[in-house]
């Protein structure tokens, strides 16, 4: 039995905290499938600089490779945000109709020249194998007109933090039920991400309870943070939700006039560890995030990441950002 499901039969009369945590490991679950997407894509534009022989194999073995990470992100969306499960799959079941014409595109095309200037800066005699790579990444992120794959990725990245936001239940229950979780001189309930679904709290949290490497680093510019003091915090009566464990934070608002959420990984290992952020459009990341970040920008916010960077990148990313997050000038524009 995964955690996953351990998590989904307790049952105890603290359900606000265990439906948090089960949200929160979904949501990273998303992330990471979200990250492979990514990857996914980075591939292909490298492969398309010509540099590489291409068969049409590769080409085909992508568009499923996104197909399939596709699904699996749009299945984490709706299981945190099931109102949209019927838009979102939509959007997918189109997705996997151009991913099937693309795969079905004629083979023998000749050889011809064709112009690909928002991708590369020549115009290339291209084979069919590159033709179809460039009609992919297309279809993937730099179609002009319509819905790309990265679009309806960004989508489920948006409706998961929403899902989690609209959690009425777990801001009743931790800032009116439990004040045991309070961190102790601020504004931040802590929770621990493994511990707290499958037993009730019975004292209040500390740091020291949890050990958390990124969450100390994060906090560790404003050990001696007062909610009293001007900053971002206090001016806007932020209160913050906070799933650690030792090697893992998921930061994210609650009842606030702005969203902010922030995930966080520091294991050793540069294939797992990772920061994302999302703000929305009223937030000022300039002040925020370091230089470095990988960015999608939405309507309605700003996803950034940072990956594959050693442990101590990720560190002193995270002591920035705990930094600027409760200076006077913060998300001021």
């Amino acid at each position: 039995m995964n955690i996953l499901e351990r998590l989904n039969i307790v049952r105890y009369k603290h359900s606000g905290i265990r439906n948090f945590c089960v949200h929160t490991i979904r949501f990273k679950k998303l992330l990471e499938n979200a990250t492979a997407l990514l990857d996914l894509f980075e591939d292909g534009n490298e492969k398309l600089s010509g540099e590489y022989i291409l068969d049409r194999h590769y080409v085909t073995s992508l568009i499923d490779s996104v197909v399939e990470k596709l699904g699996m992100i749009v299945y984490d969306a709706c299981t945190l945000a099931p109102e949209k499960g019927e838009l979102l799959y939509a959007q997918y079941d189109t997705h996997k109709l151009k991913a099937e014409k693309l795969i079905e595109q004629d083979n023998t095309l000749e050889k011809k020249e064709i112009s690909n200037n928002d991708i590369l800066e020549s115009t290339p005699l291209i084979y069919p194998e590159y033709q179809l790579l460039s009609d992919t990444l297309k279809w993937l992120n730099r179609e002009e007109s319509g819905t790309t794959v990265m679009d309806l990725a960004k989508q489920t990245l948006l409706n998961g933090i929403g899902g989690i936001e609209s959690m009425d239940s777990l801001k009743d229950e931790i800032i009116f039920k439990l004040d045991g979780l309070k961190n102790q001189g601020s504004n931040i309930y802590l929770i621990d991400l493994w511990k707290d679904p499958f037993n009730p709290l019975k004292k209040p949290r500390s740091l020291d309870d949890i050990d958390s490497v990124p969450f100390k680093r994060l906090l560790s510019d404003i050990a001696n943070y007062d909610s009293s003091t001007t900053s971002t915090f206090s001016a806007k009566s932020i209160t913050w939700a906070a799933a650690a464990s030792e090697h893992e934070i998921s930061l994210n608002t609650l009842n606030s006039d702005f969203s902010f959420r922030l995930d966080a990984v520091i294991s050793g290992y540069e294939d797992l560890d990772y920061i994302f952020v999302f703000t929305d459009n009223s937030f000022n990341t300039d002040h925020i995030i370091p230089q470095g970040f990988y960015t999608e920008k939405t309507s309605y916010g700003q996803l950034s990441w940072k990956r594959y960077v050693s442990a101590q990148t990720i560190e002193d990313n995270l002591i920035t950002i705990g930094s600027n997050l409760l200076s006077e000038s913060a998300g001021q524009d």
